[in-house]
């Protein structure tokens, strides 16, 4: 188990450091696609710096007389395909020469500017139109100018290239939405395997945590049936060995006490192997019952009889069951059930108890005031070998099987039963007949 626990640490801690590398991954993801967005941002700006200064040229050229604009670009080939050529920074070069134009002519006035960022703002607009993006807010500003609230909007500080003097202040409405779309691919498959893999380590561990409680049980089951064996073998041994060292022929009637304990404990020790054989699965699949009508009365007084008989403490049953209740039951089956259930209110009370056997057409119902059963325990007195091992119930004989034959049998005949406990407040067993659920 140690071993386990080693492992199952060093496990989790892997998948702990391999769920915080995805997360870091998946921001690295995020901003890269968000720089992506930018630089379509910045594309459009280009864009509409451009177009903007063209569409001043052309008001400015009608007022200015011989006026010639004379614009070269740099030309490159492209080394690996020579027919193609490349303009490196033809966007620029050509506001440049626009500007410098403007620049030489004497009717050239800052007003221009202000008409430039109007007409600017407008072709941005439509350029990010084109572009397939659609935020909500979009102003672009001079350099010095900033928004007075620029909460939730990406600022984008715009230059041509670079290190160079940035142009222009951008706002945008944040587009982390589209980032998060783009990435939803991504984020729904590493989601899933995360979830995935969540639910196996819970899976798994539950199991784990069930295969230490079967352990327990063995554990117990082994210790209980050792104790029980223990017993009667000892007593039987001490008899046969009296009369072995000590016989007497003239003392029958000594030689047939010792005999007798004998066999009463091999049948003791017959009957709790047979108890243990008949616990198996295969054998109550194969089990055939042999159904007839049951008067319950009698045999709730014959079981509660002997079960009074063979007690070592006081013991008072109240039976409240109609003369002529009959059910359609095995009668020996039916009677060993409900001698498990009196047995053990017997067994898991204090100095005295008081037991309750109620039946009608719908139920079997038996009660004592015992020490009772703690919540936690309740969904298992049922399961095969388990045993509530605190308190007083610790030491208490039996190996866990009485409750589990209790609950094959009632099955068996298609009924259901119950239990209702607290501590300190006793224990009832309701079988529900024909499966009657609790109204």
């Amino acid at each position: 188990m140690r071993k386990f626990k080693v492992i199952n640490a060093i496990c989790l801690g892997a998948i702990a450091v391999l769920v915080i590398v995805n997360a870091w991954f998946m921001r690295s993801l995020y901003q890269s696609y968000k720089n992506r967005y930018i630089e379509s941002i910045e594309d459009c700006v280009r864009q509409a710096d451009i177009l903007s200064w063209i569409h001043v040229s052309q008001e400015t050229f009608e007022t200015i007389d011989n006026s010639r604009l004379t614009i070269s670009f740099t030309i490159a080939g492209d080394s690996v395909r020579p027919e193609w050529y490349d303009y490196p920074a033809v966007d620029r070069q050509l506001v440049e020469e626009l500007i410098n134009v403007f620049e030489m002519e004497s009717d050239y006035e800052d007003s221009l500017k202000g008409l430039n960022y109007c007409v600017m703002d407008s072709i941005f607009r439509r350029q990010l139109d084109f572009a397939g993006l659609e935020p909500e807010v979009a102003v672009i500003l001079p350099p010095d100018s900033v928004l007075p609230d620029d909460s939730g909007l990406w600022r984008i500080r715009f230059a041509i290239k670079d290190g160079n003097m940035h142009l222009y202040n951008v706002y945008v409405s944040s587009l982390g939405g589209e980032v998060l779309k783009d990435m939803s691919g991504i984020l729904a498959t590493s989601g899933a395997i995360l979830l995935i893999t969540g639910f196996l380590i819970f899976y798994l561990l539950r199991w784990v945590g069930k295969l230490r409680t079967i352990e327990q049980m063995k554990d117990d089951f082994t210790h209980n049936m050792t104790h029980e064996l223990k017993t009667p073998v000892a007593v039987a041994y001490s008899a046969a060995d009296s009369m072995l060292r000590y016989y007497d022929q003239s003392d029958e009637a000594r030689n047939r006490q010792f005999l007798k304990i004998i066999l009463q404990r091999l049948g003791f020790l017959s009957g709790m192997i047979e108890n243990i054989l008949s616990m198996s699965m295969e054998r109550f699949k194969k089990m055939e019952l042999n159904i007839t009508a049951v008067a319950v009365k009698p045999l709730v007084e014959e079981v509660a009889g002997m079960i009074k008989l063979k007690a070592v403490k006081p013991v008072e049953v109240a039976i409240d069951v109609p003369e002529d209740l009959t059910v359609a039951a095995d009668p020996l089956h039916l009677g060993n059930v409900l001698s498990n259930l009196i047995d053990n209110a017997v067994k898991y009370s204090g100095e005295s108890v008081d037991i309750s056997i109620k039946a009608d057409a719908r139920s079997i119902t038996v009660s004592d005031n015992g020490i009772g059963i703690a919540k936690e325990h309740l969904p298992y007195i049922f399961d095969k070998f388990y045993r509530v091992t605190s308190g007083d119930r610790y030491e208490v004989g039996g190996y866990g099987l009485g409750l589990f034959y209790v609950r094959q049998i009632v099955g068996l005949l298609g009924w259901k039963i119950d239990v209702a406990s607290a501590p300190g407040s006793g224990t009832s067993f309701i079988i529900r007949i024909n499966g009657d659920e609790k109204k």
